[in-house]
């Protein structure tokens, strides 16, 4: 009895803290067609409470919601509750996520294929996992509806973040960089879920 009572109260804290839904599939076709936009930022240093922000570009992103990672209890955390693993262009579209395996583990975005519907090269370019640091609760609100599969609108700053113990965290600035340092960290001052029947021409 014990046995059943700790895997209900297992399964009630997954569902409750780390379970994402994921959107309708809408079949074959590029929904977020274009690259990421960045560009040079006027915006200075600022603080909230113990963390410095470092803004090195404005940025914005148009993209498909590859996978969803919540997380609580590393350091990163503190300011940035979730991950998400984004595609544009190829790697939006159903008939071609299809074939890839993806994931998200200790702050990294995964994938790997049997079949290659696309070459490594695009897979890299088109796709990354990305750190989101929301500005206020409402982004922060906003962030926790984000389904995968869902087509999102994020905007706001890539930053390097510094805490007043000495503890630093860099941005990448790079959509075609891999391995340790290339998720990029945004800074999200607004978010929206896009209805991608909206999106539809015929």
């Amino acid at each position: 009895m014990k046995k059943i009572i700790f895997l209900i109260l297992a399964l009630f804290a997954w569902k409750h803290f780390y379970y994402v839904g994921s959107a309708p599939e809408l079949g074959p076709g590029i929904l977020a067609g274009g690259a990421p936009y960045q560009d040079p930022t006027t915006v200075a240093k600022f603080r909230k409470g113990d963390y410095s922000y470092y803004p090195r570009a404005n940025f914005q992103i148009e993209a498909r919601v590859l996978s969803v990672s919540k997380y609580y209890f590393d350091q990163e955390a503190r300011i940035s509750p979730v991950d998400f693993a984004l595609g544009w262009g190829q790697m939006s579209d159903e008939s071609i996520l299809q074939h890839i395996d993806i994931w998200q583990e200790n702050r990294w975005y995964k994938w790997e294929s049997k079949l290659m519907p696309i070459a490594k090269s695009e897979i890299i370019d088109s796709s990354a996992n990305m750190h989101m640091i929301p500005d206020n609760e409402v982004v922060a609100a906003e962030l926790k509806k984000v389904r995968n599969g869902d087509l999102v609108n994020i905007q706001g700053y890539l930053v390097d973040v510094h805490k007043n113990t000495g503890w630093k965290w860099k941005t990448s600035t790079s959509r075609s960089d891999t391995g340790a340092g290339a998720c990029e960290i945004i800074y999200v001052k607004r978010i929206e879920i896009i209805n991608p029947y909206e999106r539809l021409y015929y």
